[in-house]
C-alpha cells in the first residue's frame, strides 16, 4: 500500500540545532500530524505494511559547531555527504530518497530569512545525475508544487524549474518539459494582471436559466472570486458545498460585496448547463465558451478545484487561495 513520508518535526528540528552529533544521528523522522491530515500523499514507492522506509544516514555536525543556525547551516551543506555514492546516480531506494528529500527541504523551509540561499535549495539537484536527479526533480515538484503538501512553495518551485529549464545535467527532452511547466507556473502571479478570457454567465430566470456572453476583464465593478471546477470531482463537489452552506460568502455576495464565479472546465457546453442545479443558489455559473481555459493553459488549473482572487481592475490578488482565505478576503469587504 502507499506509504505516508514523514515530516521532521518542529522537536527534530530543535534536536538537529541543538543536539550533538551522536545524540542526533540515530534519531528518525517524527510526523506532524497536523500536516499529515491535510497532505495527500500520491506515493510512488509502493511499500508494504511490513516494510518500514529507513532513512540514509544524516550528517554528523561537529561537536564544536554549538551555535544553532550555525548548524543548521552545516547540516544543509553537508546533508549529502554520507549518503551512498550509487544514490546519487541511480534509485537505490526510493524511500530513503525521498525521506531525505522531505527532511531536507524541511529544514530549508524553516531557516530564518536571509540565511540560505539559491545554491542551498538546488544543491540536492547540482548533486545528483541520471536517474537519480530525474527522481529529485520529480520530488521537488511534489513537495513543492503539488496541491496539500505542506511545503508548498510556488517561489522556491520556479527557482528549481528554472534550473532544470537550463541546465546540462538534465536532458533536452526534459529540459523541453521544465520550459513547459515553469510558463504555467509563473504565469497568474500574485499582483500579476490575471489572464482574460471569454466567459458565459448563466443567470436564472422563472424557468430555467437566461445566458450572457462576457469576458472575465468585463467584470471590473467589483473584486472576483473564480472557482475554477470540474463536474463529477469529489473534491470539487466537497468544496461548493462548502459555499452553498457559508453565510459568509452568502452575504457578501448576495450584497453585491465580491461576485463568485463558477467556471465550469468542461468541452461541452450542454455538460455545463446539466449541472447548473448541482452549484450553490448564491453567485454566478460560468463556461469558458471558447475553451482558452483549456486549450491555451491559460491558468495553472491542472488539479481542481482551484480559487483566484482578482481585483475589480484585473489583478491577482490570491492564487489557488484555501475557503478560509476566500472568507477573510469577503470579511474585510
Amino acid at each position: 500500500m502507499p506509504h505516508s513520508l514523514r515530516l521532521l518535526s518542529p522537536s527534530l528540528l530543535l534536536t538537529l540545532l541543538l543536539f550533538s552529533c551522536s545524540a542526533m544521528s540515530g534519531r528518525q523522522s517524527q510526523a506532524i500530524s497536523s500536516a499529515e491530515a491535510h497532505f495527500e500523499v500520491v506515493d510512488t514507492t509502493h511499500l508494504s505494511e511490513e516494510t518500514t522506509a529507513q532513512p540514509y544516514p544524516m550528517a554528523e555536525i561537529p561537536a564544536n559547531i554549538q551555535e544553532p543556525l550555525q548548524r543548521a547551516q552545516y547540516a544543509l551543506t553537508h546533508f549529502f555527504d554520507r549518503w551512498p555514492a550509487e544514490a546519487m546516480e541511480q534509485v537505490v531506494d526510493s524511500a530513503a530518497m525521498e525521506q531525505g528529500f522531505v527532511d531536507y527541504l524541511y529544514v530549508y523551509s524553516n531557516m530564518p530569512d536571509g540565511t540560505v540561499s539559491q545554491e542551498d535549495l538546488l544543491r540536492p539537484l547540482q548533486l545528483m545525475r541520471g536517474k537519480a536527479l530525474s527522481e529529485a526533480l520529480r520530488l521537488y515538484t511534489k513537495y513543492l508544487y503539488e496541491k496539500g503538501s505542506p511545503l508548498k512553495n510556488h517561489t522556491l518551485y520556479i527557482q528549481a524549474l528554472q534550473w532544470a529549464s537550463t541546465s546540462p545535467q538534465v536532458e533536452y527532452v526534459d529540459q523541453v518539459i521544465y520550459k513547459d511547466m515553469l510558463s504555467l507556473v509563473t504565469q497568474n502571479q500574485v499582483g500579476t494582471p490575471a489572464a482574460d478570457f471569454a466567459l458565459t454567465l448563466a443567470q436564472p430566470v422563472a424557468e430555467g436559466y437566461t445566458f450572457v456572453d462576457t469576458t472575465l476583464y468585463a467584470l471590473r465593478d467589483k473584486p472576483k472570486v473564480v472557482i475554477f471546477y470540474t463536474p463529477g470531482c469529489d473534491r470539487c463537489t466537497h468544496l461548493l458545498q462548502e459555499i452553498a452552506n457559508d453565510q459568509i460568502l452568502q452575504r457578501a455576495t448576495q450584497s453585491g460585496a465580491v461576485q463568485m464565479l463558477y467556471v465550469s472546465l468542461v468541452y461541452e457546453r450542454r455538460e455545463w448547463e446539466q449541472g447548473l442545479s448541482e452549484l450553490p443558489l448564491f453567485g454566478t455559473p460560468a463556461f469558458n465558451g471558447d475553451l482558452r481555459l483549456l486549450d491555451e493553459s491559460l491558468y495553472d488549473i491542472s488539479v481542481t478545484p482551484v480559487i483566484y482572487i482578482i481585483s475589480p481592475d484585473g489583478k491577482v490578488l490570491y492564487r489557488e487561495a484555501s475557503l478560509p482565505e476566500v472568507r477573510r478576503f469577503v470579511s474585510t469587504l
